[in-house]
């Protein structure tokens, strides 16, 4: 039996320390990729570029991919030109392009320069398409066949195609002289069929589903979850096809596109790298303005409980609801913008949606105002404040609720009317909100039943 060896942060400090290169190569030989690239990131970067030499040259390219891209600066500035030119020659299209689009300008023309004349024409090219586009995502490798060929010519034309990595077997188009795409087939389906004299074209699945190089990114990731596809052909305006966009790739778009929303939605704006790459000077400028908007907002809602001072001397159990009665009014708010911002995200929810969501979410706000103001009301109740006020909380609570409802549910429509991201339309953004409008309905509920009824 093969046992294969260790890998953990700990073993290969230890063995670095000791300069047991022998088990750091058969370590690096053994384990997966995507391990041993997240053992190289909790490294320093010294010790990284000591350990990247012994890496077999089979797998450097591969590892250096699976890097975050900080990493593969670090590493690009301290390797030798030899090894970084190998690396970014042997390194897939679409992952060199997504590395080169990072870099500043001076950085990635000398890259490009130390590439050989092949690949630099195909890094270009790529380059040459919009930031966030489906041809900044694409390798332009695949393997296409004949639409004329038999199984067993097919069969024979694979079995040469000796260049391309074997992973790119699965993706099999059948196209035309000159180079329309007319459809797919798989490999497995030619293995299986009659390699004599059965013609491609009909075991091959018609391509009606592609992509544009020009399209923005983020609508591949919606085709892709449309059609549930682990791959895609990516054609020009002729139907051409010019290469193929997979699944790996735009889940990449779609993490960062989901991070972005939740960032802002934390009430801030997005950051360009991770965390702890952020300037500090960048993290402060992202979050001051929006923590400066919402102070100021805090302002107006204690400006607005002032001007019920008086009251609130007269009637002091109002103490004991305020604070209750503005989270209710935020949490709702929240809870139901959540849910509308992702509908709208994965396009569950789209904008001629928005008087059904009304409507849908007016009903769901009473009822559950209802049952909240059912639990406020017993809670004044049992604090000996009678029925009165009793009756109050519990108007209070179901008009917040509602109020909150409404707003979360119809701001983010709004701000994508207005060409605004409605993750913009953050947690705290709606509490602020949702404060000055419970002390407003707090205040004149109380004083409108309470002149009604009397107090006590």
């Amino acid at each position: 039996m093969v046992v294969e060896t260790p890998l953990t942060t700990q073993f290969v400090k230890d063995a670095l320390d000791f300069r047991d290169f022998r088990s750091l190569r058969a370590a690096f030989k053994d384990n997966e990729v995507a391990d041993i690239a997240e053992i190289f990131s909790e490294l320093e970067v010294s010790e990284s570029i000591r350990l990247f030499r012994l890496v077999p040259r089979a797998r450097r390219s591969a590892l250096f991919s699976f890097l975050a891209f900080e990493r593969q600066e670090d590493l690009l500035e301290e390797l030798p030109d030899v090894i970084v030119t190998a690396l970014l020659n042997e390194m897939e299209p679409d992952d060199r392009t997504k590395l080169l689009e990072d870099l500043s300008v001076e950085i990635r023309n000398k890259i490009l320069l130390k590439l050989d004349p092949e690949e630099r024409k195909v890094a270009w090219t790529l380059l040459s398409y919009p930031e966030n586009s489906v041809g900044r995502l694409m390798t332009p490798d695949f393997l296409a066949l004949d639409v004329g060929m038999t199984v067993s010519q097919a069969l024979e034309s694979i079995n040469w195609s000796t260049t391309l990595p074997i992973e790119y077997l699965n993706y099999l188009f059948v196209t035309q002289q000159d180079g329309t795409l007319v459809g797919e087939v798989s490999l497995a389906s030619l293995v299986v069929s009659d390699p004599r004299s059965l013609p491609i074209t009909q075991i091959m699945k018609k391509s009606y589903v592609s992509l544009n190089p020009n399209q923005d990114a983020e609508e591949a990731v919606e085709i892709f979850r449309k059609y549930d596809s682990n791959y895609m052909p990516v054609v020009d305006d002729n139907r051409h096809i010019i290469g193929i966009v997979t699944a790996d790739d735009v889940f990449d778009i779609a993490e960062e596109e989901a991070t972005e929303d939740i960032q802002q939605f934390g009430g801030h704006g997005a950051l360009e790298d991770s965390y702890f790459q952020t300037p500090f000077r960048t993290m402060v400028w992202k979050r001051v303005g929006w923590l400066a908007l919402l102070f100021f907002g805090g302002f107006i809602s204690g400006e607005a409980i002032r001007s019920y001072d008086e009251m609130l001397s007269k009637w002091g159990f109002l103490v004991f609801f305020l604070t209750t009665i503005n989270s209710t009014g935020g949490n709702s708010g929240t809870q139901t913008a959540s849910l509308i911002i992702r509908g709208l995200a994965i396009n569950e929810i789209s904008s001629r949606d928005a008087f059904r969501v009304l409507l849908r979410e007016l009903l769901i706000g009473l009822t559950l105002g209802l049952i909240l103001s059912m639990v406020g009301a017993v809670r004044a109740f049992t604090w000996g404040l009678g029925y009165k006020v009793a009756i109050i909380i519990g108007i209070v609570v179901i008009l917040v609720v509602l109020v909150g409802v409404i707003a979360g549910s119809m701001l983010p429509f709004i701000f994508r009317a207005i060409k605004l991201d409605p993750a913009v339309v953050s947690s705290p953004f709606i509490s602020t909100i949702m404060d000055l409008t419970s002390v407003i309905l707090l205040f004149n509920v109380t004083n409108m039943v309470l002149r009604y009824f009397g107090y006590p």
